[in-house]
């Protein structure tokens, strides 16, 4: 993304309602592994506001390309990351338990989805969890995904696909944000049409609401993770998956409707 969009996400990422929200459901799928410690890799860690709050669970490490993005998980403190590109990294076979990948497969530095996918399920121990989520649907493209660099928008179809060709066994997908999916929908759509002014850089929609407002727009996505624990939702302008390197004999399968 763009180098001063990481400075934003910094400033935001401790009480904007999306990472809020983002955050909690990663937690809640976190609370259904038997496995205490977890061996945790963040893949893509951002400034390091996720990493943060995975540390309770376990032994959490991350990694990042971006030099500005280790800087600022430095400045938050977070120590255990490395400057790596997913095309490239080398991860040990079996060396982790859960593997988070919270929007970064869509960005058009991953060259091959599928090849990054592939490299987690290798890195993974047997039953370990990936937890990923992606931005959904191309004709949501807008002023946004240039800010941050996206390459790709994805269908569900298309994403459980990818993840089930690498070997995952997908215990749960879902579109996200649903509850607030036709304003977000209709926003962008409108900067679409009526973009402003040419001259200024792209900017992300990355910024901080009023409290109000930002406590409100909080509650209603912790509210649809919870709806999320019984249901999975038809559209959002996200997906979500939880799945795991096992074969079907050792997991039972949630419905997972394409």
């Amino acid at each position: 993304m763009e180098p001063r969009e990481y400075e934003r996400m910094y400033a935001c990422e401790d009480g904007h309602w999306w990472y809020a929200g983002t955050h909690d459901l990663v937690l809640r799928q976190l609370s259904r592994s038997p496995r205490k410690p977890l061996r945790i890799f963040d893949a893509g860690c951002g400034t390091g506001g996720l990493l943060q709050l995975l540390s309770p669970f376990g032994e959490a490490q991350g990694c990042d390309v971006s030099e500005e993005a280790l800087a600022l998980c430095a400045r938050r403190g977070v120590r255990k990351v490395m400057q790596a590109d997913l095309n490239t990294v080398r991860l040990a076979p079996g060396s982790y338990d859960v593997i988070t990948c919270i929007d970064v497969l869509y960005h058009r530095r991953v060259r091959d989805d599928r090849q990054v996918l592939a490299r987690f399920f290798d890195a993974l121990a047997p039953g370990g969890m990936l937890i990923l989520q992606a931005p959904a649907y191309e004709w949501l493209r807008s002023g946004h995904d240039v800010a941050v660099h996206t390459a790709r928008r994805y269908r569900k179809k298309e994403l459980l696909a990818k993840a089930r060709e690498c070997g995952f066994a997908v215990e749960f997908a879902t579109y996200r944000v649903s509850m607030l999916f036709p304003l977000i929908a209709g926003l962008r759509l409108l900067r679409r049409f009526f973009p402003g002014r040419s001259d200024r850089p792209p900017d992300s929609d990355v910024t901080m609401p009023t409290p109000m407002l930002n406590t409100v727009l909080r509650w209603i996505l912790q509210a649809e993770n919870r709806l999320l624990d019984r249901i999975s939702l038809p559209f959002g302008s996200s997906l979500f998956i939880r799945a795991r390197k096992a074969s079907r004999r050792q997991v039972k399968r949630e419905a997972c409707p394409d």
